[in-house]
C-alpha cells in the first residue's frame, strides 16, 4: 500500500486526466441539429417559392402555352379610292391564264391534287350498328383544315352542319374517321369551326394533310378561272371549275363582304371551297337559293375566323353600315367614309351615341374609307377596349365632327 501511494506521489506530474472535447462528445446531437437546420431551410425555401415564386412562373408557363395555342391568320388590306381599281385587279393573271382556254383547265387540273390536301369530310356522328350500309350520309360536308396549332387541326365548315348535332367526326378517307369538337359557328357567315387532336392520327395521316393557303381575294378579278371544291353535287367530294361572273358588295353587321357569282351549279344544301388558278382558297361558299355557287371572299373573313378559333366569338360594335361610294356621296351629299344605316339597340356603339345617318371617317385617329377598314380596326381590339370612333354627324350649317368613345365587346357565339 505504501508502495503504491508513494508511486502516485512519485509520477503525480506526469499523469493528466483525458477530457473529452465537447465537439466530439455532442457529435451525434451537432449532426441532428445540421440536419434539422437543413430541413427548416429546405422548408422555408419551398414555402417561399410555393408562395412567391411558383405563381409567377405558373403565370409565365400558362402564357407561354396559350401563345402557342393560338392562331393567328395573315390579314389583307382593303382600300377603295376615287377612281382606283388597284394595280393588281389590273394585271392578267398567269399570262391570261396562258392565253388558252384549254392550257388554263390544264393549269386548273394540275392544282387539284394540291386542292384536296387540305379537305376532309365532316359529318355528324351516327350511331354504331352492326350492320353495314352503303348509303351515303345526307349530312355530311366538306370540310377546310385552315390551321394546325400546337396539337390539334382546325376545321372550317358549314355552320348548318354544327346546328344540326352535338357530336361530329373527320373522315380522313372511306374507312377511318376521327373525333371533332365543335369550337365555334357563326350564322351570318353561315361558317362553322371544328377541332381534331393530333395525336388520334398517324404518321402517314398527318402526312396526307395539309393546311390551306389563304390568299387575298381582293386580288380577284370577274373573268378569272377558279375551282370550286366540297359538297357541289351529290356528293361532298366533288370538283368543278368556272368562272367569276360578277363581284358585289354585301353588308352586315360591323362588316361587309365581296360576294363572287360563279357560273359554278350547285345542288340544295351545298357547301364548298373556291380556289384561285394557284391552288390557294379566296372563297368560302354563302348560302343562296339559286342555282349558281356565291362565295364570300376570303379576306372578310380572316379576322372573323381567327377571333372564332382563339375567343369562341366575333367582335361587336353594333352598327350596319356601308361605303360612301362616289355615287352616293354625288346623289345625298355625303361626306367619304361609312354611312351608318342601322345601330343595334344596348349595342356597344348604341350606348356610345353613335346614329343612323353618321358617317365614320376615323378610327382612332386613322383614317376610314370602307365597312372593311372600320372592320378591320374593330377586330384589332379585344374584349372590353375603347375603340375612338370621328364620325360626320349632320346639323342645321352641314356636317361637323364628333368624337366616341366606344368600349366594344367579344359576342360569344
Amino acid at each position: 500500500m505504501g508502495t503504491n501511494e508513494e508511486d502516485k506521489e512519485k509520477y503525480n506530474l506526469y499523469t493528466e486526466k483525458i477530457v473529452l472535447h465537447p465537439a466530439k462528445k455532442y457529435r451525434w446531437l451537432i449532426q441532428i441539429g445540421k440536419a434539422l437546420l437543413f430541413m427548416a431551410s429546405v422548408a422555408v425555401a419551398a414555402i417561399i417559392f410555393m408562395v412567391f415564386l411558383y405563381p409567377v412562373v405558373q403565370k409565365k408557363m400558362e402564357e407561354r402555352n396559350k401563345e402557342k395555342d393560338v392562331v393567328y391568320i395573315q390579314k389583307d388590306n382593303y382600300i377603295l379610292a376615287e377612281g382606283e381599281t388597284g394595280e393588281d385587279k389590273d394585271k392578267l393573271t398567269e399570262q391570261d391564264l396562258k392565253e388558252n382556254y384549254e392550257q388554263a383547265m390544264a393549269t386548273l387540273r394540275a392544282k387539284v391534287e394540291d386542292v384536296k390536301k387540305c379537305l376532309v369530310t365532316v359529318d355528324i356522328e351516327q350511331p354504331t350498328t352492326q350492320i353495314p350500309t352503303v348509303e351515303k350520309s345526307e349530312t355530311e360536308v366538306t370540310g377546310l383544315v385552315v390551321a394546325h396549332n400546337y396539337s390539334r387541326y382546325l376545321i372550317l365548315t358549314s355552320e348548318r352542319l354544327l346546328s344540326g348535332g352535338s357530336r361530329f367526326v373527320v373522315k380522313l378517307g372511306e374507312d377511318t374517321q376521327i373525333e371533332a369538337t365543335a369550337v365555334c359557328k357563326d350564322e351570318v357567315t353561315g361558317i362553322g369551326i371544328l377541332s381534331i387532336n393530333e395525336l388520334g392520327l398517324t404518321k402517314e395521316q398527318k402526312d396526307a394533310l395539309s393546311v390551306a393557303v389563304l390568299d387575298n381575294s381582293y386580288k380577284v378579278r370577274q373573268g378569272d378561272l377558279v375551282i370550286a371544291a366540297g359538297k357541289i353535287y351529290e356528293t361532298s367530294k366533288g370538283i368543278d371549275y368556272g368562272t367569276i361572273a360578277g363581284i358585289r358588295t354585301e353588308y352586315s353587321k360591323d362588316n361587309g363582304y365581296e360576294v363572287f357569282e360563279t357560273s359554278i351549279t350547285v345542288t340544295a344544301g351545298g357547301f364548298g371551297i373556291l380556289f384561285n388558278s394557284d391552288g390557294k382558297v379566296v372563297g368560302i361558299s354563302k348560302a343562296s337559293a339559286d342555282s349558281t355557287m356565291k362565295f364570300i371572299g376570303i379576306s372578310d373573313l380572316k379576322a372573323p375566323i381567327e377571333t372564332m378559333i382563339n375567343s369562341q366569338g366575333i367582335m361587336y360594335c353594333g352598327i350596319t353600315g356601308q361605303n360612301v361610294t362616289d355615287e352616293l356621296a354625288t346623289k345625298y351629299g355625303l361626306p367619304s367614309g361609312v354611312y351608318i344605316s342601322a345601330v343595334d339597340i344596348d349595342s356597344p356603339a348604341y350606348y356610345a351615341g353613335l346614329q343612323a345617318g353618321d358617317v365614320i371617317n376615323r378610327i382612332n385617329g386613322e383614317s376610314i374609307l370602307t365597312i372593311q377598314q372600320f372592320s378591320e380596326k374593330l377586330y384589332q381590339c379585344a374584349d372590353g377596349d375603347t375603340m375612338y370612333v370621328t364620325a360626320k354627324r349632320q346639323g342645321k350649317d352641314g356636317y361637323s365632327d364628333v368624337l366616341f368613345s366606344v368600349n366594344v365587346q367579344l359576342k360569344q357565339l
